[in-house]
């Protein structure tokens, strides 16, 4: 916690370095949660623009209950939020786990939504499947979704997500469990042996 409060102070200093060490921290995961929250690249580049814009912004405001990961996050989740609620758009998404296509092949969630765009080498079958597969995620309820999101693709823990969402960690590992489970009943897999992500 003392290397982020420094890092911060001397964000709040404008140390250029500071704040590009700030970015080069927490960009990755960052980036990966938004583009998957608003499921649309050009939009999500804006909000993690605004994302760090705000954060240098409210320096000022930060108390260090949290983890520094957690109030970025928490500021990127509000943004998307609002973003979503002005265009009237429910689609962002993620997950992990695997399930079966309907034709006897085992999908590997976590891998086919490792990258938002196909690779130029992929076949116009993987294309079609990685279609089904945000089609079936965009019909998770939108917390089930979130919290999944932030457990698989940000890398958060448990902990971290409840303070995001204002939410018991139990409740948060219910949600990240049950949004497997729809996932997989939502592309023909069955229920049975599946296990929710590991704690």
């Amino acid at each position: 916690m003392n290397s982020e409060a420094d890092l911060l102070k001397r964000c709040a200093r404008g140390e250029e370095t500071a704040y590009r060490e700030l970015v080069g921290r927490i960009e990755k995961p960052l980036i990966n949660f938004i583009r998957r929250f608003v499921n649309e690249a050009s939009l999500a580049e804006d909000i993690f623009q605004e994302t760090f814009v705000r954060v240098v912004r409210t320096l000022g405001d930060y108390k260090p209950e949290a983890s520094l990961s957690t109030w970025i996050f928490t500021i990127a989740r509000n943004l998307c939020l609002d973003k979503i609620k002005m265009t009237k758009r429910h689609r962002e998404v993620s997950m992990d786990a695997g399930g079966h296509d309907g034709k006897g092949n085992v999908i590997d969630f976590r891998e086919a939504l490792r990258t938002m765009q196909p690779a130029a080498e992929e076949g116009a079958e993987i294309r079609e499947e990685r279609a089904r597969l945000m089609e079936a995620l965009a019909k998770v309820t939108p917390a089930k979704r979130e919290a999944l999101l932030m457990r698989q693709f940000a890398g958060l823990s448990y902990q971290e997500i409840a303070a995001i969402v204002k939410a018991p960690v139990g409740t948060v590992k219910f949600r990240v469990h049950e949004a497997m489970q729809d996932l997989m009943k939502l592309m023909g897999a069955p229920r049975e042996g599946r296990q929710a992500d590991a704690v």
